[in-house]
Order: structure tokens, then sequence, then C-alpha cells
């Protein structure tokens, strides 16, 4: 009887991790979507105009950041609620926050405080056929 009271805790417990595995994954994806990075997004800073692009799949790519002459490019990918910028200077992790829908928080060394806010296209991207 013990025996199977021990088999039965651990199938429940087994169980509760999976559940929770599967919903904490479930919640990560639905994050990412709605954060949905690839895109162009500008920041109004008090020292000018600062463009960011990533390039890529949903959780890491290229970008590209400009403000005046100054141009920064690199790699990027999304570390939890981070985001990693590596350019030749090395990668940096910053926090990252998704604001309402269309703006993005960017906190960290060289990049305080800067909300960036998604550039509207009319152009559609479309699927490659598989």
């Amino acid at each position: 009887m013990r025996f199977m009271a021990g088999v039965l805790a651990i199938v429940i417990i087994a169980a509760a991790c999976v559940l929770w595995v599967r919903r904490t994954r479930a919640a990560r994806e639905r994050w990412i979507a709605r954060l949905s990075l690839p895109g162009v997004w500008q920041c109004d800073a008090p020292n000018g105009p600062w463009v960011l692009e990533f390039v890529g799949e949903p959780t890491s790519g290229r970008y590209i950041e400009q403000s005046g002459r100054a141009t920064e490019r690199g790699r990027w990918r999304l570390l939890g609620s981070e985001i990693e910028l590596e350019s030749d200077a090395g990668p940096r992790t910053y926090q990252l926050r998704l604001f309402e829908n269309g703006s993005i928080g960017i906190d960290g060394p060289g990049r305080e405080r800067r909300v960036y806010v998604r550039q509207r296209s009319n152009v559609i991207p479309l699927r490659k056929r598989q």
C-alpha cells in the first residue's frame, strides 16, 4: 500500500511539472508574438532620434542602429526578459520591456531608459511557398 501511495505521489508531481512547463512555454510564446521584434523601431531621444532595425527570427537575428552618422551593427537574441546585442565591441545585455502594442523599452549601459516605437509600413511581407 505504501508503495502505491509513493508511486501515485510521483505521478501527480510529474503531471504537475509537465503542466507547469507547458503553461510557461505557451505564455512565453504569446509574449514573443506580442513583442514582434523584427522590424524598424524609433526612439526620440534628447540627443537625436535613434532608429533600430531588427531582422531575423522572432527571438534572434541581426540588428542595425543608427543615429546621425553613428551606426552600430551586430547580432541580437532574446534571453528571457532581456535582449543581448552583440556588436564588434562585444555582447551587452539589456532589460527589455513590452509596453502597449508597438512600444518597447530597452534599459542598460549606453541605452538608459530608451523607449522605442514601432515604425509602421504599408508593405506586407509575403511568405515564401514551401
